[in-house]
């Protein structure tokens, strides 16, 4: 193969790595699933021009079919991992001071809640973000930082 198309290859590769490290989330997976519909279209083109055996194109392209399988569902945490996601955690933890009042306001809960109380709390908003789908990393830290200060406490206090 040619050097320099091995080091073009080289250089968009290194321009893709930090395209997704400086996207969003919702931009890497959309970026994602676009790459994913292009290699797609690529395996069935080569399946009906006969360059790739009916055999072992017909697998691959199922693969992308199933959700189970789905290939985005394997590269989605390397997306978030690219993306900052936990680099993003550990600002808003470091940059929150979270006080008894502010924790129970944010879980929706009176003075002294049992630790049931707290993770059942906890997993009803978390819930209830996920099926909006407008869950946003900051304000779910918030809800874990919240969470983990109300069961720190209630340790100390048994």
């Amino acid at each position: 193969m040619n050097p320099f198309f091995l080091f073009l290859f080289a250089l968009a590769l290194v321009a893709i790595i930090y395209w997704f490290k400086n996207a969003s989330q919702r931009q890497g997976i959309t970026a994602l699933k676009g790459v994913l519909v292009i290699l797609g279209l690529g395996l069935l083109i080569l399946i009906v021009t006969g360059r790739l055996p009916l055999f072992s194109g017909i697998p691959v392209l199922l693969l992308g079919i199933f959700r189970k399988f789905a290939l985005s569902r394997m590269l989605i945490p390397l997306i978030k991992l690219l993306a900052g996601k936990s680099g993003a955690q550990k600002v808003v933890r470091s940059s929150i001071n979270m006080d008894d009042d502010q924790a129970l306001q944010i879980l929706g809960l009176s003075v002294d809640p049992s630790r049931e109380e707290i993770v059942q709390a906890h997993r009803k908003i978390m819930r209830e973000l996920k099926n909006s789908g407008d869950v946003s990393d900051i304000e779910a830290t918030k809800i874990d930082l919240a969470r983990e200060h109300l069961i720190k406490k209630s340790n100390i206090t048994q």
